[in-house]
């Protein structure tokens, strides 16, 4: 499925446009016209990014091109704002600022995906809204705002970034920063209340505080990090089943099994051979 560029921006003079997903409900495999921001303000679910799935929730970050293919599923509370944003037609930008923002949001070695902690995201909710604000209206003063609000927006989130696989992991007490932590030692034991302690929460605290910004528990949440991971490992290797439960943080891979099906709805083996059909139907990508 493609997204085109007339369902969305309805004059010629558009550059910018912002769709709240509150909440974002599942959605199919689709591409667009148009490149896209993605900001997950709350909740949780699965973004499949090229064949790739990740877990998110709150404070990542994706750059999606025109050329990518993406899709949400199994999603819980999930809320985010996209961001539609056409590069040929901007206007704005200093030539050092323009390749960071519109090329491939992969300057400096960064990757697409990238995480804020929760503080950034309620110090940008004014800029958001000014920007939908703007990019609602059908004027060359409006157009120029709404692109001056959106590189105001992409070049905090950038000086606010960190990696999501915890590289370079920032020292504050954030709960992003706590789920970078999970995220980069998902594949090792991980308890609650150590990690409450390590960051400083009482483990009451941490568990309510958890919930509502991730819409799931840490357990749960720790599952699905290591069952992303076995997903990643299914589609890019050859290993076995029962080596990539143990890898991926599993001491038993009957119980893998299990959680891996309650959670996709399949068998690890069916995952991966519905994969492998999938890619031979679609075809290379271009």
């Amino acid at each position: 499925m493609k997204l085109s560029y007339a369902e969305y921006f309805h004059s010629e003079l558009q550059s910018v446009v912002v769709e709240p997903r509150e909440p974002q409900m599942e959605f199919p495999l689709h591409d667009h016209d148009f490149n896209e921001l993605v900001i997950v303000l709350s909740g949780n679910g699965w973004h499949i990014v090229n064949d790739d799935p990740h877990f998110i929730t709150c404070g990542e970050i994706f750059y999606i091109d025109a050329e990518d293919h993406h899709e949400f599923e199994k999603v819980k509370d999930l809320r985010l704002i996209n961001i539609l944003y056409c590069p040929n037609r901007l206007s704005l930008g200093a030539d050092a600022v323009r390749p960071l923002l519109f090329s491939t949001g992969k300057a400096d070695g960064m990757s697409r995906h990238w995480q804020v902690t929760e503080d950034v995201l309620s110090q940008l909710n004014p800029v958001i809204d000014s920007l939908v604000t703007e990019s609602k209206k059908n004027d060359p003063l409006s157009k120029a705002m709404a692109e001056a609000l959106f590189i105001q927006l992409n070049v905090a989130l950038y000086r606010n970034r960190f990696p999501v696989d915890g590289a370079d992991f920032p020292r504050p007490v954030r709960l992003g920063h706590v789920l970078s932590y999970m995220r980069h030692n998902c594949m090792e034991e991980v308890d609650a209340e150590e990690l409450a302690e390590r960051f400083g929460y009482s483990a009451r605290n941490f568990h309510k505080m958890f919930r509502d910004a991730t819409g799931t528990t840490p357990r749960s949440y720790l599952t699905k990090l290591r069952i992303n991971h076995a997903m990643r490992a299914l589609l890019r290797t050859d290993d076995s089943i029962t080596d990539i439960a143990y890898d991926s943080g599993f001491n038993d891979s009957n119980y893998f099994s299990f959680c891996f099906s309650k959670l996709t709805g399949v068998s690890p083996s069916e995952f991966r051979g519905n994969a492998r059909h999938a890619r031979v139907d679609r075809g290379p990508m271009m």
